[in-house]
């Protein structure tokens, strides 16, 4: 089983949630947002850099969710 390290900043960003999710397969961005109820209004990197949705995770990839931003 592999593991992914995951840092998720919800929409308040003062708000800072760790999660340590298992797999055991083999799965996508996409797919890691709805497991973790997140809509794909986020930003997602993964060692730093950032992914697209159909992006694949890999072991030990550390990944952040962040959430969108807009201003005026």
């Amino acid at each position: 089983m592999s593991a992914y390290k995951v840092t998720c900043l919800a929409t308040v960003l003062r708000t800072v949630r760790l999660t340590k999710v298992e797999i055991s397969e083999t799965k996508t961005v996409a797919q890691l947002l709805k497991e973790l109820n997140l809509s794909f209004d986020h930003i997602v990197l993964v060692d730093g850099r950032r992914v697209a949705t159909d992006s694949i995770l890999h072991e030990h990839d550390k990944v952040v969710v962040l959430p969108l931003i807009a201003g005026g």
